[in-house]
């Protein structure tokens, strides 16, 4: 059986949202280039899809002699679908080439950018999911004698896709 190694999996982002459909794991020197974020020690995708239901009363004809009769009926289906990816990690404002950064995170947080982000494994059995969306929350916490950590969110704007 084929598993992932989860310390091959990163979150991956590219903050100039640029197109992708090439492999994450290889994309520090592609187009887009998408950077892991550094010192990230997890990372999750996300999906969920809407759902709705309908109550009607369903109508059975009438015939000889007798009247239409209604017989209560549920109707349900499945809506939009919303995507985010998280990534969770030890907190440091070193900065470190071919890497997404805290400060790129806050930044395009604060500055409310699309950005392109794929939650990738370089493991050779693994999928990569991924889209356009923004960087909807950002955190960095701290306890007393314990290493400041930080969390990042991504809501992406539409479906995710899967990248080869």
């Amino acid at each position: 059986m084929a598993t992932i190694n989860a310390n091959t999996v990163a979150l991956y982002i590219d903050v100039d949202a640029a197109t992708f459909s090439t492999n994450p794991g290889d994309t520090q020197s592609g187009s887009p280039a998408l950077k892991p974020v550094m010192f990230s020690t997890s990372a999750s995708l996300s999906v969920s899809n809407a759902t709705y239901d309908t109550q009607f009363k369903k109508v059975a004809a009438a015939t000889a002699g007798s009247v239409p009769a209604l017989s209560p009926t549920r109707g349900y289906a499945v809506g939009t679908t919303s995507t985010s990816l998280s990534v969770e990690g030890v907190a440091s404002w070193e900065t470190l080439n071919n890497c997404v950064d805290l400060k790129v995170l806050f930044d395009e947080v604060i500055g409310k950018n699309i950005v392109t982000a794929v939650w990738a494994s370089n493991d050779s059995n693994a999928s990569a999911y991924g889209g356009k969306g923004f960087i909807t929350s950002f955190e960095i916490s701290s306890g007393v004698d314990d290493f400041a950590t930080f969390s990042c969110s991504v809501e992406l704007t539409g479906d995710p896709i899967q990248v080869a």
